[in-house]
């Protein structure tokens, strides 16, 4: 910076000269003065700069000195959390008993479960384990002013069961023969209104046919025949054969057990192979055997016949060979050439 400046100073102080120099000489020149206006100029943009720069370096030195701060801090810091430290190390922890159970089970277990026997919890539409809810509904004004008006709620007459025809509430029944019903209005009595839960009810010896569900026992757990059929009675026949229920994939159990008999399966088609090939390969052999003997045994006949042919024509008495001869002639031994191996075969 000091160079920057001093060059714009001596650039003013050269041209203020010449330009003295200039008038001295009584020969002034406006090109002299434009040049030493440029050079002041330029000098006051270098002031500038400067005061920008005691600027800047002033901030600067600000910044290095609030670093330096910072950094004693953290270092203070630093000495503060490793003394800390050092003293929750050093310092003796205090076990204390558990103040109450403690399960094997997590919550999102037991919510899981919780999940799993909602069905459980609460009973099925239809099921009051045997509890008329009906009677427990408020009279209307009209049953309490007369009780004999008010009738049992959820035994509505029935024309097939009853003898009667069904009305719904508030209407007349048609006159029927037999035994009149309170419920029907007579001639010259006014008529009572008739106060039902319903328009209509069934019989009670029809209900359990429509309504499955009627007069059953609800019990707010599972029953020891959906325990037996559950995951449960699965895991306990797992332990039971010995194999450990964790990490057991039923999957991969089955894919085993294919493959197994796939294996089983190979192994006996392999020995059912092979042993039709070693009675084929006897079979080949008794017959080889057997038509060797068949040739060895009609070799014999022919050579047979051939030593029989030669003795018979010898010359006797009358032209025939008497028996003594034809018996040495079966005995006698003659000797073929290279046919001496054949004929001890034939022996």
């Amino acid at each position: 910076m000091d160079k920057y400046l001093d060059a714009r100073f001596e650039r003013v102080e050269k041209a203020l000269a010449v330009l003295i120099d200039s008038i001295t000489k009584y020969n002034p020149s406006e090109k002299l003065a434009d040049d030493l206006a440029v050079a002041d100029r330029e000098l006051a943009q270098g002031l500038k700069d400067l005061e920008r720069h005691q600027n800047n370096y002033a901030r600067i030195q600000q910044l290095r000195n609030e670093s330096a701060a910072l950094d004693s801090q953290i270092k203070d810091t630093m000495g503060a959390l490793w003394s800390v430290r050092k003293e929750v190390k050093n310092t003796q922890t205090t076990n204390y008993p558990p103040t109450g159970p403690r399960y094997n089970f997590t919550t999102v277990e037991l919510l899981d479960y919780a999940r799993r026997i909602s069905q459980n919890t609460l009973p099925p539409p239809g099921v009051t384990n045997g509890v008329d809810l009906s009677s427990s509904a408020a009279a209307t004004p009209a049953a309490a002013d007369n009780p004999e008006a008010t009738t049992t709620a959820g035994q509505t007459p029935s024309a097939s069961f009853n003898g009667g025809t069904t009305t719904t509430v508030g209407t007349p029944a048609a006159p029927t023969p037999g035994p009149t019903d309170q419920s029907i209005s007579q001639p010259g009595q006014p008529q009572q209104s008739q106060s039902q839960p319903g328009a209509t009810s069934l019989p009670e010896n029809l209900k359990p046919y429509i309504d499955r569900l009627h007069g059953a026992v609800f019990y707010p757990w599972p029953t020891e025949e959906t325990i037996r059929r559950g995951a449960l009675a699965g895991i306990q026949q797992l332990v039971d054969e010995g194999i450990n229920p964790l990490g057991y994939d039923p999957e991969e159990e089955i894919r085993k057990r294919e493959q197994e008999e796939q294996a089983r399966k190979e192994a006996d088609e392999l020995a059912r192979r092979e042993r039709e090939e070693a009675e084929r390969m006897m079979r080949e052999e008794r017959e080889r055997m057997a038509r060797d003997r068949e040739r060895a045994r009609q070799e014999a006949e022919r050579r047979g016949s051939v030593i029989g042919g030669g003795v018979g024509i010898m010359p006797g008495a009358g032209g025939s060979t008497s028996p003594a001869v034809e018996r040495g002639a079966k005995k006698q031994f003659l000797f073929l050439g290279g046919d001496d191996e054949d004929d001890d075969d034939d022996e």
